[in-house]
């Protein structure tokens, strides 16, 4: 099997290969997605039941104070909801570069199997094929360019996917640990049962507000950080992407011209 026979079955598998890269990328895309919604959903579920909780603490029914959690939980999904759409436009920029960068790659291996079947041409002057070369090489060179980029995007997309959870966990940590354990005799149990018939429905009240006015601006200020801290982010991979393919670009034209 002589050179272009290998280069000739190079090039048929490139079509293969583009469609396997694409299902792989939608199975990156789709488990991404899918740690996203769960870690979204837990964080609600524990919020939910943290108000479940310290509503039976106070002998509250807690249909009666609906409104208020709706408006609480609504604000919280929101504040969530924000720094998901922030990584998400971090992935999906990245998930593009990177497509484009295999792409390129997929492009320069073409344009060698095109270029080396030229080269073979007997009625070609010796300064053709010396620039004919000089292309294929200018190719191969943007091929194994390219791959820093695919390789950094990679990373980026793992990133995404490990630091999101972080984050969340970090900005919007559960209350759970915050509810009040009684370990007390039947009696004491008792007497805090009637007790609270009587409290629980300021206390629970205390409860609610004390959580929109102090852990919700919280959370909203946190999250509010993160995102900009995230805008940032997406824009310095943006310039640090830009700028790797101008380089590549000029290495190309670098190698064509000399």
């Amino acid at each position: 099997m002589d050179k272009i026979d290998i280069i000739e079955i190079l090039n048929n598998n490139l079509q293969e290969l583009s469609i396997v890269e694409n299902e792989i990328g939608m199975l990156e895309l789709a488990k991404y997605q899918k740690i996203i919604e769960k870690i979204k959903s837990e964080n609600i579920k524990k919020m939910e039941k943290y108000f479940e909780e310290q509503a039976k603490i106070y002998n509250q029914k807690i249909s009666k104070y609906q409104d208020e959690i709706e408006y609480i939980l609504k604000e919280y999904e929101k504040q969530i909801q924000n720094i998901i759409n922030k990584y998400d436009e971090i992935y999906l920029n990245v998930f593009k570069v990177r497509q484009n960068a295999l792409n390129n790659q997929k492009i320069s291996i073409a344009n060698i199997v095109t270029i080396t079947k030229k080269m073979n041409n007997e009625n070609l002057k010796q300064e053709e094929k010396v620039q004919m070369e000089s292309i294929r090489i200018a190719c191969a060179q943007k091929k194994l360019d390219y791959s820093i980029i695919v390789e950094e995007c990679e990373a980026r997309i793992k990133w995404c996917t490990a630091n999101i959870e972080k984050d969340i966990n970090e900005i919007f940590e559960s209350k759970i640990q915050e509810l009040e354990i009684y370990k007390d005799d039947i009696f004491q149990k008792v007497k805090r049962i009637l007790f609270n018939k009587i409290t629980g429905k300021g206390k629970y009240k205390r409860v609610l507000n004390k959580y929109k006015e102090e852990s919700l601006k919280d959370i909203q200020k946190k999250s509010k950080i993160k995102s900009k801290e995230l805008v940032y982010t997406l824009k310095g991979i943006v310039i640090q992407m830009d700028e790797a393919k101008k380089q590549i670009l000029n290495i190309y034209d670098s190698t064509v011209n000399n």
